[in-house]
């Protein structure tokens, strides 16, 4: 079984690399998304399922990858900028209280445990209540970090139990604002915003945190007044991109980071004005810079050494990326990021299940975490296991029956002593009696 297991994934590895290579993924606009007022931010649990946000407290949800969106939260007094869901069922969305755009609800953080049917307020901070929150990160299956406000006040907030309690901490006195946040590990990322909640004077900063958030140092601060911190993009460990926003004036700059964020450096990215917001990469050097104008979207293939304007977007202010060739984005519409036609998953498939359903891990590549998602149609016994290149198993996540439903497992990297597993392409298959499904994906170091 195993000798045959082994020469099959090498097969379907040989068979996926030419395929993904003559197939480059590109940006294509949702026409069917709602664009009435700004779409300020976009989470996919799954290639298919996901969730908007904007400015007139509005929620809508997908089931199809963006071919249609359903209304399911309405606010008025609310401006959403932030969302971010655990799985399925529970999410939270960020809006950024009251004063800020004409909003009256002083409500920072609503949750819903029912996939958005319906949403609530979130009230069990611990600590001073923030003003509003604009930024938000699912780090893993527990821990969850978002930061406000883009006038100020500065507040983090954090939960380590899914949701069930928020710590929240006053941020003043390291920011006059923050906009948005990126944690690598459950207790070590980066917090950007503003030095001044008066723009002209402000400069933008970035923080960072080795606990959790308890204690802060500033990793960098730019050499400009008038512009500030607004989305940071990690694409790798070790590179990552933050976006600078100037209502006025020119030229318009970007920091860059090749070392995971110890040092910083900015980088020319137009001598006209451009009011930058959105920043997204894929991979350490293909990214895009969008903004709310009515600008095009710029692209680069070099790291951000040059730009030119892409074929898509609007008034773009987040990007998310499941993998290096899936992704979406938010703004004027929606944009997702797809190859043209269906790699990887399709061509990886031994069969056409028809008992249950497998699901991309996300996040892909991840380190060391992610999540892996199946829906079964009926009860069933479902084995899903880990494998190496070679074929070698490298661990059992499921060997138990279950009954119909969706279920996420989590991967930690680990093999089954206990090790971090090396860097490199896995494969995760599941069998449910003499059906069996396999997925690839790339564990980072």
């Amino acid at each position: 079984m195993r000798d045959k297991l082994h020469v099959s994934l090498l097969t379907l590895l040989f068979f996926l690399s030419p395929v993904q290579t003559r197939s480059q993924p590109s940006w294509q606009t949702l026409f069917n998304a709602p664009s009435g007022t700004r779409n300020n931010d976009v989470y996919f649990v799954t290639p298919k399922m996901g969730w908007i946000v904007n400015g007139a407290g509005q929620i809508y949800k997908t089931p199809d990858g963006g071919a249609s969106w359903q209304l399911q939260f309405q606010k008025s007094t609310a401006h959403f900028r932030s969302i971010g869901f655990l799985d399925s069922l529970q999410g939270w969305a960020g809006n950024v209280g009251v004063n800020e755009f004409g909003t009256t609800d002083s409500s920072a953080l609503y949750q819903t445990k029912d996939g958005g049917a319906t949403w609530s307020p979130a009230r069990a901070f611990i600590g001073p209540a923030p003003r509003g929150l604009c930024g938000m990160q699912v780090v893993n299956d527990s821990v969850i970090c978002a930061v406000g406000r883009v006038r100020g006040p500065s507040f983090f907030v954090r939960t380590t139990d899914g949701g069930k309690a928020w710590t929240s901490k006053d941020m003043s006195a390291y920011a006059a604002g923050l906009i948005d946040v990126y944690f690598f590990h459950p207790d070590s990322g980066f917090a950007v915003g503003l030095t001044n909640v008066n723009h002209e004077s402000s400069s933008g900063i970035i923080l960072f945190t080795a606990d959790g958030g308890a204690t802060w140092q500033q990793r960098f601060v730019t050499t400009r007044t008038g512009e500030w911190c607004w989305k940071i993009s990690f694409p790798s460990r070790r590179v990552a991109y933050v976006s600078l926003q100037r209502n006025t004036q020119s030229p318009i700059y970007f920091l860059k980071t090749t070392n995971g964020g110890v040092s910083w450096q900015e980088k020319l990215f137009s001598n006209t004005n451009y009011f930058v917001q959105g920043i997204g990469f894929a991979t350490e050097l293909k990214g895009w810079i969008g903004g709310n104008s009515q600008f095009p979207t710029y692209e680069t293939t070099d790291g951000g050494e040059t730009w030119r304007p892409a074929s898509f977007g609007t008034r773009l202010n987040r990007f998310r990326f499941l993998s290096d060739s899936t992704g979406y984005a938010a703004g004027q519409y929606v944009y997702k990021y797809s190859p043209p036609t269906p790699v990887g998953i399709a061509e990886i498939n031994n069969e056409n299940p028809r008992s249950f359903r497998l699901e991309q891990n996300y996040p892909n590549p991840f380190n060391p975490n992610t999540v892996i998602r199946f829906t079964l149609k009926a009860k069933s016994f479902v084995r899903l296991k880990i494998y190496d290149v070679q074929g070698r198993e490298v661990r059992k996540l499921v060997n138990a029956a279950h009954q119909a439903g969706e279920y996420s497992v989590n991967w930690d990297g680990k093999d089954e002593t206990g090790q971090l597993a090396s860097a490199g392409i896995y494969f995760y298959t599941i069998e449910i009696g003499q059906q069996r499904q396999t997925m690839k994906m790339a564990l980072l170091k």
